[in-house]
């Protein structure tokens, strides 16, 4: 059995990582210029960067369940109860439910809306079974931001878990998804 994931999972994991900070602070940007109603080429700018992204994560997030599934997981230290073991997948798996279903529902929110248009003049295709309608929009954005919130607050206890690993009981759980030793 491994004692880390493999290159490429430890990989996609930093990767989206760095999209999803990336997410957030586009995210919060964007929407605060646009409640401030600053609608412009900057604002413009940061929607059109924050649906590309997304699109990526939701690409790499099915990359990341297709290798998972196709991997054999590395141990966990013979030390953790198997109430941490289950907390620990139960964490991982709601983790990789919100980063399928919140750029899920931005894209269906996009498609409501409509504004499909991201870089360099690319469109998304339209959500099937999705129409135009700017009420439905607004749900869909709403639900989009909640699930946000819910992922923060999940990441965040997600990192503290994994930097107590490390830090405090000294032991190998972080470094099974870290580059270094």
């Amino acid at each position: 059995m491994p004692q880390r994931y493999t290159f490429l999972m430890r990989f996609v994991h930093w990767l989206t990582v760095v999209l999803i900070s990336l997410l957030l602070i586009l995210g919060f940007w964007m929407t605060n210029r646009s409640a401030a109603n600053l609608w412009n080429e900057l604002t413009n700018t940061l929607y059109a960067w924050h649906k590309m992204i997304g699109l990526l994560v939701l690409l790499t997030t099915g990359l990341r369940i297709f290798i998972k599934l196709r991997s054999k997981n590395p141990l966990y230290p013979i030390n953790l109860s198997r109430g941490q073991i289950q907390l620990a997948r139960s964490v991982q798996i709601t983790l990789y439910f919100l980063l399928v279903l919140i750029p899920l529902f931005g894209w269906a929110g996009v498609t409501a809306f409509p504004a499909l248009i991201t870089i360099g003049g690319y469109h998304l295709p339209r959500m099937p079974g999705i129409p135009e309608d700017q009420t439905l929009a607004k749900q869909l954005f709403e639900i989009h931001g909640y699930l946000v919130y819910v992922l923060i607050a999940i990441t965040l206890g997600h990192i503290a878990a994994g930097l107590t690993h490390l830090w405090v009981k000294k032991d190998v759980v972080f470094s099974r998804i870290w580059f270094g030793r």
